[in-house]
């Protein structure tokens, strides 16, 4: 029997799974969409403020918003860059419209010396430099951060969600499909290129990390589909949350997790 001791959870921040996160591929057109608003809306602004453009009424943006929807539109066609830039120009952009809205509803006007444009700038400025590695991290994290999952689940077998068993030793059962269970504890540099091979398990039970041993002999070269281990029970109402990581413990994204709930007599 080999000691499959799994790493503490490094300090990433999870991602959730949603089809909203993506470094490439499907989720990144609505990202690539919204940067393309955002960098839209900015020379609009631009305009304004060099006095090509009228921002006096709510009917002076239909033209100029309009423009900008229809040029979006073309952003999937360079989504694989453009979704890049999620992080700093989503907040710039959503500043600018605040701006823009203000601008047409009050009496504030966006010119150069408008304190109106100045504080758009200023506010856009904090908001890209704050807002940039959270928004990077829940929605395009980059594969140099978060390795990408893509086919890769994790399926609890014993116990089954909604069991009832006896109080004491339980052989958990795990299975990994369209990917592979190492030792854990592992060196980046001794795991294979595909993130979903020889990956580790983070095993908690009621929110509390639990280490585990596997009885099966998981190495990086010859990895397992499935593994067993023991746990502890005591009477009582519990949770058991499973996450399917890299080998070196670093989550996935999206994360590759499973539950079971289930009753100890």
């Amino acid at each position: 029997m080999t000691a499959g001791a799994l790493l503490a959870a490094p300090s990433l921040p999870p991602v959730p799974w949603t089809p909203w996160v993506a470094h490439a591929g499907p989720g990144s057109t609505w990202q690539a969409l919204l940067t393309a608003i955002s960098l839209g809306l900015v020379v609009v602004a631009v305009l304004a403020v060099l006095g090509r453009l009228r921002v006096r009424s709510p009917d002076d943006l239909v033209l100029p918003l309009a423009a900008v929807a229809v040029l979006s539109s073309l952003a999937p066609l360079a989504d694989y860059w453009l979704s890049d830039w999620i992080g700093w120009a989503f907040p710039i952009g959503v500043t600018v419209l605040v701006g823009l809205v203000t601008a047409a509803l009050t009496p504030l006007e966006l010119d150069a010396r408008s304190p109106l444009t100045w504080a758009v700038v200023a506010v856009a400025a904090v908001g890209a430099v704050v807002l940039y590695r959270p928004l990077t991290v829940a929605w395009h994290p980059p594969p140099d951060y978060l390795p990408l999952a893509s086919d890769a689940e994790v399926e609890i077998l014993v116990p089954q969600d909604g069991a009832v068993i006896e109080a004491g030793t339980l052989q958990v059962a795990v299975s990994v499909a369209g990917g592979s269970i190492g030792p854990g504890n592992a060196a980046l540099e001794d795991l294979p290129p595909d993130a979903e091979e020889a990956g580790g398990l983070t095993v908690t039970l009621n929110g509390e990390r639990v280490v585990v041993d596997y009885l099966e002999d998981c190495t990086v070269v010859a990895p397992c589909g499935s593994v067993t281990f023991p746990i502890e029970l005591e009477a009582g109402s519990h949770t058991l949350h499973v996450e399917f990581t890299r080998g070196d413990g670093v989550p996935l994204a999206p994360m590759v997790t499973d539950r079971a709930e289930f009753e100890v007599r």
